[in-house]
């Protein structure tokens, strides 16, 4: 099959080479010439060009604007699809936008899914990606054979958007999980507790989390976790932010209050005023101790 993928950063790259890898024809695209390269498939210069001809296109984007333009804009997805292609996009973005995307596609013929991811770029490499899928169930059954070689819990959540919120609900959990556990470690660090004990203490308390076990911010208790590698990201702050934000704004758009986003929110801020933007998520522990960086 013929399928185009645009953005071929951390997670796009990682995801597209399981679909080299089972055969399918990838047609890489992103604004840098060289990640496009590194997939060692045929490249394209725009979307409009890399989802010609193809059945399903997925895209892997950064932020929310990036999204409209290459879905919307001139030289995008919808520009070069025909009627009958799956339009996938398997960033994190908006609800609405997602929406709006699916409407005026559906309008050419196009259908779109919304269908993001969680597992970061470990999750990416092992094909163990959890992908939560809104919109149509048949265009979600026409891609599920390729979204199951990419993850390994593949769900149709409801229709358009609804993908999107399932995602959005999951990092609000995620980051305000992180802020506590930040909060935690510092006090936990101020009493004089070694972090080796205090982490094998929670991991088997009411406290354990996959946050904690991923991204534990006291170094040396496992190499695996940015703590321990300078904060190296395997999700970057300032993406957590944003998250959380369009979280927050879901949240007031049905008339509910998210005191608890806001508050973790506060710390992810303090974080970027810091300079801490571009490290993981994690380094909001920096926050309350800043000699640990």
């Amino acid at each position: 099959m013929k399928v185009a993928f645009i953005g071929l950063g951390t997670m796009g790259l990682r995801m597209a080479r399981h679909l080299v890898a089972a055969g399918h024809e990838v047609v890489a695209c992103d604004t840098d010439p060289a990640c496009a390269a590194a997939l060692g498939t045929a490249t394209a210069a725009t979307p409009a060009e890399a989802v010609a001809g193809a059945a399903v296109a997925f895209a892997s984007l950064p932020s929310v604007a990036v999204v409209e333009q290459v879905f919307l804009g001139q030289g995008g997805l919808r520009e070069g699809a025909r009627p009958g292609t799956v339009l996938v996009d398997m960033s994190t973005s908006a609800p609405t936008l997602a929406r709006r995307i699916h409407q005026e596609c559906l309008a050419d013929g196009i259908p779109v899914l919304d269908a993001p991811v969680s597992g970061g770029p470990t999750g990416a490499d092992a094909a163990t990606l959890t992908i939560m899928v809104g919109g149509a169930a048949d265009s979600f059954e026409r891609c599920r054979p390729l979204f199951e070689l990419m993850g390994s819990l593949v769900r149709h959540v409801g229709g358009p958007g609804t993908g999107q919120a399932a995602k959005l609900c999951n990092n609000l959990m995620a980051g305000c999980n992180m802020a506590a556990l930040a909060e935690s470690c510092a006090i936990a660090q101020r009493e004089g507790i070694d972090p080796a004990v205090f982490y094998e203490l929670v991991t088997s308390s009411t406290g354990d989390s996959k946050v904690l076990r991923n991204r534990f911010p006291l170094a040396g208790v496992s190499d695996r976790h940015p703590a321990s590698a300078e904060w190296s990201p395997m999700f970057m702050l300032d993406l957590i932010v944003k998250d959380m934000e369009l979280a927050r704004d879901l949240a007031a758009a049905h008339g509910l209050t998210a005191e608890m986003t806001s508050a973790a929110l506060a710390q992810y801020r303090a974080g970027q005023q810091a300079g801490l933007g571009a490290l993981d998520y994690s380094a909001v522990y920096v926050v309350k101790q800043p000699d640990a960086r």
